[in-house]
């Protein structure tokens, strides 16, 4: 689909056109210009006059949804539309709306004050300032600007909320030192083992433990993707917060070999699972999820809601005030770290995290790095040879 606003024709109205039906990206955009060549044929005005937040509305936001605004593979999933549109209600529109977008491209003191006070204050600041560049180049892609003359002086500011939020905490706050992951789990097996503590939930926190992945890919696990013979986990997909399925970070599809006594749990939490959904009448396939529950309005088989665990360890922690507080993804850094203190290299638990480039796992290794024999050991010695 492709959406124009192409400006107004003599009586002043808006000329606005929508088209669906288009089997590629290409196929759009080549209707698109066929559209623009019978406009310039007409005796219509191109208003280069339009207001940032018209032009997000009509123009920006129907093309961000069918992924045409940026090179990704795939259009937006619902939930981050949702969350793009947050976005720009709470931030961007406030700040640019009223202006007109060839106003903003030609005023780059005022862009660059604006986005500085914005970075100030809030942490999210680079994903804000990629969406309101992407609608200047947008703007610049279809004529309504000649060139984004921003570009340049915005990257160059720095997401100072962010960097100040980083800076406070220590190190050791973003982990478990090895002391306080062995409390919780023996907090947790004390628990369970006294009956406090549900067999679904100990095994929840277990696998994403184990795993030391994002805890909305635990939510998406299917029977299906627990092979008990080979005691591995398979990791191909996640939920959104509506609780629907997508692919995980980056597309990526890990299998995982985990320990025995992960797989006794599992195991134990399977039967347990398929006797409480034969109350139902619900059979329990591979297709149905491992980690499920009943909601307060009585609605039985549900998958996980976003903050599911959260919730659940913030519980525990409550039962047990001595514990240090944790989170999901505290695990994952707790993971990450205390394997590189073990010596596991970078590059494995890079590969161990599904992350992209090592680049990313470093931030996870919230741990100094312990070199084996500094450079002038090593010539020292050599010398000595």
């Amino acid at each position: 689909m492709y959406t124009g606003y192409y400006g107004t024709d003599k009586t002043g109205k808006k000329i606005i056109t929508k088209k669906r039906g288009f089997k590629s990206r290409k196929e759009a955009e080549l209707a698109e210009a066929r559209f623009r060549v019978s406009i310039e044929e007409g005796n219509i005005t191109p208003n280069k006059k339009i207001s940032f937040k018209d032009f997000y509305n009509e123009m920006w936001l129907p093309s961000y949804i069918d992924g045409q605004t940026t090179s990704a593979a795939i259009p937006p999933s619902l939930a981050t539309i949702n969350n793009t549109k947050l976005v720009f209600k709470g931030h961007i529109l406030p700040m640019f709306g009223k202006y007109k977008i060839d106003y903003l491209n030609d005023n780059k003191r005022l862009v660059t004050d604006l986005m500085t006070s914005k970075a100030k204050e809030y942490a999210n600041f680079k994903a804000l300032r990629g969406y309101f560049l992407s609608v200047m180049n947008w703007a610049e892609e279809h004529d309504y600007i000649q060139s984004n003359k921003l570009n340049s002086s915005l990257k160059r500011i720095k997401s100072i909320k962010k960097i100040e939020l980083d800076n406070s905490k220590a190190d050791e706050a973003k982990f478990l030192s090895q002391e306080q992951l062995r409390t919780w789990l023996t907090t947790l097996r004390e628990d369970y083992e006294e009956g406090i503590l549900e067999t679904k939930d100990y095994a929840l926190f277990l696998t994403t433990f184990f795993l030391s992945d994002r805890k909305s890919e635990t939510y998406a696990l299917q029977w299906k993707h627990i092979d008990f013979e080979q005691m591995q986990v398979s990791i191909v997909q996640a939920l959104d917060k509506y609780g629907n399925v997508k692919a995980t970070k980056g597309r990526k599809k890990t299998t995982f070999n985990i320990p025995q006594e992960l797989m006794i749990l599992l195991r134990q939490w399977k039967n347990e699972q398929r006797i409480f959904l034969s109350r139902f009448n619900i059979i329990q396939s591979p297709e149905q999820f491992v980690f499920t529950y009943a909601d307060t309005k009585g609605n039985i088989n549900k998958r996980l809601h976003i903050d599911y665990l959260n919730y659940r360890m913030n519980r525990h922690n409550d039962r047990h005030p001595e514990l240090v507080h944790a989170t999901p993804h505290k695990l994952r850094h707790t993971g990450a770290t205390l394997a590189k203190q073990a010596g596991m290299s970078l590059e494995s638990i890079s590969e161990a995290l599904t992350h992209s480039d090592t680049s990313i796992t470093k931030a996870y290794v919230n741990s100094s790095n312990v070199i084996p024999m500094a450079v002038g050991e090593i010539a020292y010695r050599n010398l000595q040879e």
